[in-house]
């Protein structure tokens, strides 16, 4: 891996775990917007909890050394933000919002790629 590449790399790892835990942390710790947002989408509240708590996790997994944990925890983060798009798709009147998570998931998909060099 190139310099450039290494720099790429942690810079977008950070962006992204700083991402995960800002958007999981609200969820664990019970927000009201979260629980809305999941009400929305007629989803369970223990739902939210779990989800929050992937999450962290997931962000957490990807700084393992390990990498094929680190693969489980991309992998796990990409269902995550599969499951955000479509229920932004089915359930908001915004749709726009579900590029949030398209982004993230081109952003994780950059960081696998750059983590296998």
């Amino acid at each position: 891996m190139t310099k450039i590449q290494k720099i790429t790399y942690y810079i977008l790892k950070i962006m992204l775990t700083l991402g995960f835990l800002a958007s999981g942390f609200p969820k664990i710790t019970g927000d009201p917007m979260a629980a809305a947002g999941f009400a929305q989408a007629h989803l369970p509240l223990w739902f939210m909890y779990f989800i929050g708590i992937a999450e962290i996790l997931g962000a957490i997994g990807l700084w393992v050394r390990r990498y094929s944990l680190a693969t489980y925890a991309a992998y796990g983060l990409w269902v995550i933000l599969a499951g955000a798009v479509v229920t932004t798709l089915i359930f908001t009147t915004t749709q726009v919002f579900a590029i949030v998570p398209v982004v993230y998931g081109i952003i994780l998909g950059i960081i696998f790629w750059l983590g296998k060099k």
